[in-house]
């Protein structure tokens, strides 16, 4: 049987860049890269390496996912061609290969940004991503801001950007608020099952922002531990959202951390705007849901009563809305577009009022 590509050339993957093109390493200027950590060994990573043997097994492995990382540039070049070579095959049954794997390019238009292009990974049929990829597109030509978003749910072994060799390359504008926020949780702030990875509710919120972030989703394995509560509160933020709620494994473990896990930061950082954020995923088991709604109403209500008043709090329940909820997700718990688009419009108001942005 043929493939689909076969069949209908709009499912084709734009891979050739044209002779001539020269290879720039986006780790070196005039590039910026946002959301992750510079290291001497110039690998990509979330996290400091040293800070990593102090970490669990799967946080240390999902460090090297690249949800957040964001490189900034600009250039009048009429096309841009990516050489890039994965670390993992990102074959989820339930996610998009390019929402794991795949990368997207947006451009500064009309004072916000708009996607150029979605470079979706090629696959080995029935065994996930190649790990070697390139892919082009053409640009729409003159000097133009541009945003490359990195693999949500995969590490990056190598990556270039292909230019036109006449092309002017310059350095990127800095987000407007350059501090960053900060977002520490489960798989959902990863971005998992965002079908590409602008989607991801951290992603709209702070493109509408205009703010750098730091993403530290970690699918499975955001406990509250304390090494990263400490890591967190040595960063110069804007702001800290805490969304680690799912992965706790019961209310009790989620009561035995999360007060804690607050209180270690602010001690860090007194003046550091926090939100508190239960999980969104409510209908799936409501009885539970309460239970862990009320572990993390109890932490804010207590600094409310000690005098906190950068402290906020957004119930889970509302992140998806009213109406059609079932569609918020591919599997009853992982948000897709709908699902993130709603978290977003709820979570970027909040965000604005603790930041006093208009």
């Amino acid at each position: 049987m043929k493939r689909i590509d076969e069949l209908d050339k709009n499912f084709q993957l734009e891979g050739v860049i044209p002779s001539g093109y020269t290879l720039h390493d986006p780790q070196a200027a005039p590039f910026t890269v946002y959301g992750l950590v510079p290291n001497r060994e110039r690998s990509w990573s979330r996290l400091p390496l040293s800070l990593l043997p102090r970490c669990s097994e799967g946080v240390q492995n999902l460090s090297q996912h690249l949800a957040g990382g964001i490189v900034r540039f600009t250039t009048d070049s009429p096309g841009l061609g990516l050489v890039w070579r994965l670390k993992g095959t990102g074959n989820m049954p339930h996610f998009t290969a390019c929402g794991q794997s795949g990368m997207e390019l947006f451009e500064e238009w009309d004072g916000g940004w708009r996607q150029v292009r979605n470079f979706m990974p090629a696959m080995n049929r029935g065994c996930g991503c190649l790990p070697e990829q390139t892919s082009y597109t053409d640009l729409p030509g003159g000097l133009r801001h541009y945003a490359l978003y990195l693999p949500l749910y995969n590490g990056l072994s190598e990556l270039y950007i292909a230019l036109a060799p006449k092309a002017q390359l310059l350095p990127g504008r800095a987000p407007g608020l350059q501090k960053p926020i900060l977002f520490y949780g489960s798989s959902i702030t990863q971005g998992g099952c965002a079908t590409k990875c602008g989607s991801c509710y951290t992603h709209l919120v702070c493109r509408r922002l205009d703010a750098a972030h730091i993403n530290l989703g970690f699918a499975g394995n955001a406990k509250g531990e304390t090494v990263l509560a400490e890591y967190i509160g040595s960063l110069a933020l804007s702001a800290f959202v805490m969304d680690y709620d799912h992965n706790a494994p019961d209310a009790e473990h989620l009561t035995a951390t999360h007060e804690p896990f607050f209180r270690t930061v602010r001690s860090l950082q007194p003046e550091l705007p926090i939100l508190l954020i239960s999980k969104p995923d409510y209908d799936k088991n409501p009885p539970m849901a309460q239970k862990r709604r009320a572990v993390i109403r109890r932490t804010w209500e207590n600094a409310l009563a000690a005098g906190d008043r950068r402290v906020w709090m957004l119930d889970g329940e509302t992140l998806f809305g009213t109406t059609d909820r079932d569609l918020c997700t591919v599997d009853g718990t992982h948000p897709n577009d709908l699902g993130f688009l709603r978290m977003a419009d709820v979570i970027e108001p909040v965000l604005r009022e603790m930041l006093a942005l208009r």
